[in-house]
């Protein structure tokens, strides 16, 4: 009650009861299983108890009009709200929102209308005659709440997705039961749609229907066949357009600590924030119970509840809240290695359980592993392992090096992703500390759980000379591309190379650094942007350990540079929510002249200068975007060719004219 608006304090002199009294409201946001009920002011309608609310009913034919039996109510005034809700599961109910109707019950036979999230009532009297051919007088009752007004739900309830709803008004003849004629409605005027707001509908039924198949699918996934599950799981699947894609890293280094129990809350809190600045998913931290808070040292992988960032379901609320605005959510899958739960009978930590998933009986065991599935050689081995760490394999000493090559963990791990995108919501895989394990399993893992897409991060060392870092970084790239292509191409990859050679040319006023020998982008984006997912800083170069920082005074700079080249850009969450509306405005500049542009992620990049003190390029062909980087200043660009799109300390950015009226 404190959430919504209270009855007034009204008297009544020896209240008359008031018998045959009906209800008719249109509603159509009911999902499967719910039912509308009238929540008032006095106990005959619930005394704003939505548990002991009046039931309305509805049918095949008469939808989206639900009416009520005769009630006898007392006379005077009453007010009252619509509620949706689904009886018997607890569930919290779905107040509309605005102030109370208020109808003057001053006779019997009275018959209420309204609709859903509108706050206008009529009152008619039945006639149940002969007058007007046995029908109560044609009323209007609007189809959707007026603009002014928005349904919203009860808290904890974000996310949830309704069911279409139409929005073109027509008149529904009502007759003296309250149902409705189908005959004598009117039949709907083109006229009177909205095909924006048809088209937004069109699009939340969609995801509602994915929702609904992807729960189904979540039942069966351990009945199913491998193959059909994956055709199944293909079809719900919002794949990525790599062109249209924004990430945002969700968290920081001490985001455990900062959320105070319920991190996942406060991403939820600023959802919209996000979408608005054009975010298209969200990297989230590692979700499972972890050794360390920061989530890089898990253990048990079904366990969500034992997470520092929050108890499963808040995540899952986040995950849904989401996707109805159309963003995906990335899982960090943490698989190099994995925390034993329970010691051997050498006192080695290499045994570990499945706990978390003890529900599901069809998950018995599945992560139920020992030390034959540590890698020979690892200090928690046992000895009982198939094979040693790969020749290429980066060594990881805090926890037990898994053995992907056994056949018994990668189908483990590919039912723990399953379950991740089918149980919690996830769409995406960043996959953390790909130099520890063979690149081909990631490429299985991808194939095996059909993600919207994938990133890897490969996080190589670049060559120094003695005069600082190398200008040749062809190297370093080329063992990002090998790396890609190993996957089969099912993942991209971060672009270290373009943030090594970035960092060190706007802090040492080196812009030439640039532009490599053959006049391209001197980072992965120079020779495979359509996989090289740009960034400034994450949780381990940035954030409080700052092992590889960019310069905190460069950052718009930095920013200016990856938003408008080709590749994926990845936002850091410190970026956007910790430094001020200032930069937070500055990167949504960018990232609107982004999509403006029309620019692809591989988009040609002509580079006109790059001098220690200044970097010109144009994007796009013909070209959308001018970027220019350096104190020096740049000069005026074509007049009638570009305008100018947004500036700050050592930059500018112009649109082309033609980009811009699009």
């Amino acid at each position: 009650q404190l959430l919504f608006p209270q009855p007034s304090t009204w008297r009544r002199e020896k209240p008359t009861s008031m018998p045959g009294v009906k209800f008719s409201v249109r509603c159509d946001a009911t999902r499967p299983g719910e039912s509308v009920f009238i929540v008032g002011s006095i106990p005959q309608v619930g005394a704003w108890d939505a548990a002991k609310g009046l039931p309305l009913t509805t049918s095949e034919k008469t939808f989206p009009v639900w009416t009520s039996s005769d009630a006898s109510l007392p006379a005077g005034k009453v007010e009252f709200k619509i509620v949706i809700a689904k009886e018997g599961t607890g569930a919290q109910p779905r107040w509309e929102t605005g102030s109370n109707k208020v109808v003057d019950l001053s006779s019997d036979g009275a018959h209420v209308q309204c609709a859903f999230g509108n706050p206008d009532v009529q009152l008619a009297k039945d006639t149940n005659g002969k007058s007007n051919g046995g029908y109560a007088a044609a009323v209007e009752l609007p189809l959707a709440a007026p603009a002014a007004e928005t349904v919203k739900e009860e808290p904890h309830r974000e996310g949830h997705h309704t069911p279409f709803r139409k929005q073109q008004s027509r008149h529904i003849v009502l007759g003296g039961d309250g149902s409705m004629n189908e005959d004598m409605s009117r039949t709907p005027s083109l006229m009177m749609i909205n095909f924006e707001e048809l088209h937004a509908d069109a699009e939340e039924q969609e995801e509602y229907l994915k929702e609904l198949e992807r729960e189904k699918l979540n039942v069966a996934q351990r009945r199913m066949a491998s193959g059909s599950l994956l055709q199944e799981m293909k079809k719900i699947t919002d794949f990525a357009d790599p062109s249209e894609t924004v990430m945002l890293q969700g968290f920081n280094w001490e985001s455990h600590k900062a959320g105070k129990g319920d991190w996942w809350s406060v991403v939820a809190g600023k959802v919209d924030m996000f979408a608005d600045l054009g975010i298209t998913d969200i990297w989230l931290p590692p979700c499972s119970a972890s050794v360390a808070p920061q989530g890089y040292l898990p253990s048990q992988l079904f366990n969500l509840d034992g997470s520092a960032y929050g108890k499963m379901d808040s995540l899952k609320a986040l995950l849904k809240k989401m996707h109805a605005v159309g963003m995906r959510g990335v899982a960090d899958i943490v698989i190099n290695h994995r925390c034993g739960d329970k010691q051997d009978s050498q006192g080695r930590w290499n045994v570990f359980t499945s706990t978390g998933i003890e529900h599901r009986k069809s998950f018995a065991g599945i992560m139920d592993w020992q030390g034959w599935a540590v890698t020979l050689g690892d200090k928690f081995s046992d000895g009982t392992g198939e094979r040693g760490p790969g020749q290429y394999d980066g060594k990881f000493d805090a926890a037990p090096d898994i053995d992907h090559g056994n056949e018994k963990v990668q189908n483990s791990i590919k039912v723990w992703m399953r379950w991740l995108r089918l149980e919690v919501g996830f769409d995406a895989w960043r996959f953390d500390f790909v130099k520890g394990y063979g690149a081909e399993y990631v490429g299985a893992y991808c194939k095996k759980t059909e993600p919207a897409w994938a990133v890897g991060e490969l996080w190589l060392d670049m060559k120094y000379g003695g005069e600082g870092l190398d200008y040749n970084q062809d190297k370093h790239r080329q063992d990002t591309i090998n790396w890609i292509n190993s996957t089969g191409k099912e993942s991209t990859a971060f672009d270290f190379t373009t943030k090594g050679i970035l960092q060190e040319a706007v802090r040492n006023c080196q812009y030439w650094r640039l532009k490599d020998p053959n006049g391209k982008p001197p980072g992965l984006l120079g020779w495979m942007p359509t996989h090289a997912v740009t960034f400034l800083d994450n949780h381990d170069t940035g954030s409080t350990q700052a092992h590889w920082p960019f310069p905190n005074d460069k950052v718009m700079i930095g920013y200016a540079y990856i938003i408008t080249h080709p590749g994926i850009p990845s936002i850091f969450w410190d970026h956007v929510c910790d430094w001020g509306d200032n930069v937070r405005n500055q990167i949504g500049s960018l990232l609107k002249l982004r999509r403006q542009s029309g620019n692809k992620v591989d988009s040609k990049v002509k580079i006109h200068c790059a001098d220690h003190d200044l970097y010109i390029a144009e994007i796009g062909e013909p070209a959308a975007l001018r970027v220019a980087l350096g104190p020096r200043h740049a000069g005026d660009a074509d007049g009638g060719y570009w305008q100018h799109g947004a500036a700050g300390d050592g930059w500018r950015v112009w649109i082309s004219k033609a980009a811009a009226a699009k």
